[in-house]
């Protein structure tokens, strides 16, 4: 049997960040049409936009309420009848200490990490019906480990490897396939916001002894879409040897 084709249609959610920004790159470069969702920090993304002409399309939308997610399913390009790929980076936290994560934090580190996933892949699903889509769910080794960032942030990455599950059995019918990929420690800005001591004893424990490139998460990712017809409800981890499964 032949492997899946080429995706047309890409929906980037998360895109500013330093992951979502190497997973549209990657995408772009098979000259896919891109939808790059933001909230803010759009300045590199409209670089890349100049650089592609028509092939990549910006659209704001701020995902943390759930009005969002459908504000942003209606906004995706007019042509578009169905979405080859959704690949969901949105997502982040505050690194913070047990005791100091208030109920508002783990509410918010809720809604934008879990709960906006969730809501992008049911607005945007019969899109992905009609085109047999593939999604991936950015989710993070913390899930694993518990992390450094806290236990919102681990709690939450968690959830999505739940839900990631869930979808996959729900919607492997459809012809959907639902997957995870688990970075950690990658070189990004919020990886850099943990404190310098907090990192080493990460890159201690990892086999690698370094943290992973964006551009590696986004070549799994790809991986994920382009060359694994068979493979879904799975959690791919990318993270050096930091949890050795």
């Amino acid at each position: 049997m032949s492997g899946p084709t080429r995706p047309r249609r890409v929906l980037v959610t998360g895109a500013s960040g330093d992951l979502g920004r190497a997973v549209v790159t990657r995408f772009l470069r098979e000259d896919a049409q891109v939808a790059a969702q933001y909230r803010s920090r759009d300045a590199e993304l409209r670089q890349l936009a100049r650089e592609h002409g028509g092939t990549l399309h910006l659209v704001r939308a701020d995902l943390s309420t759930m009005s969002g997610a459908q504000e942003l399913a209606h906004a995706l390009p007019a042509g578009w009848d169905g979405l080859d790929v959704l690949v969901n980076c949105v997502g982040g936290a505050r690194p913070l200490a047990f005791a100091d994560v208030t109920l508002e934090e783990w509410d918010a580190c809720i809604r934008l990490n879990l709960s906006a996933p969730f809501a992008v892949l049911q607005a945007t699903l019969p899109l992905l019906r009609s085109a047999r889509g593939s999604v991936v769910n950015l989710a993070s080794v913390a899930a694993l480990t518990g992390g450094a960032f806290g236990p919102h942030y681990a709690a939450t990455k968690a959830g999505v490897l739940g839900l990631t599950r869930s979808a996959a059995r729900a919607l492997g019918p459809d012809g959907i396939r639902v997957n995870a990929v688990a970075p950690g420690p990658v070189d990004s800005r919020m990886t850099n916001a943990l404190p310098d001591e907090a990192l080493a004893g990460i890159l201690a424990s990892t086999a690698l002894g370094r943290v992973v490139s964006p551009d590696e998460v986004a070549d799994t990712i790809a991986w994920l879409v382009n060359g694994s017809s068979a493979v879904t409800g799975q959690t791919v981890v990318v993270d050096g040897g930091r949890v050795l499964l």
